[in-house]
């Protein structure tokens, strides 16, 4: 099963939930901005993506403060600052299976969702 992640208000998340869902019609979605996320659910995408400074938006006020660049928070800081301020997501996030793809990439997305439906 595969799910995007993704935020109404980004343009780019909303370019490539369009983008997949003209393919896959069927695949599910999570709009975090109207339904939050849970601390488990921000673990299990920082796990898929392969660590924090994968799903990290660099560019927020909270990420620069802390220096979370350079050093990333471990994964319960950013979890719990995440399910508060769900704009340090990057997005969208694409999780299919126990793997997750992060930002712009619809192609790559696309060749994972059509490898997971064989």
């Amino acid at each position: 099963m595969a799910t995007l992640y993704w935020k109404s208000t980004c343009t780019t998340a909303r370019n490539v939930r369009a983008a997949l869902r003209a393919v896959h019609p069927d695949l599910g979605d999570r709009n975090y901005a109207k339904d939050p996320l849970t601390l488990a659910e921000v673990r299990t995408l920082v796990a898929a993506a392969g660590g924090v400074a994968a799903v990290l938006n660099t560019t927020h006020a909270i990420a620069k403060e802390g220096g979370w660049k350079a050093s990333p928070p471990d994964v319960e800081t950013f979890a719990a600052a995440a399910v508060a301020e769900c704009n340090l997501l990057r997005r969208p996030i694409l999780l299919v299976g126990d793997r997750a793809l992060v930002g712009n990439q619809a192609p790559a997305m696309l060749a994972a969702l059509a490898a997971s439906r064989g």
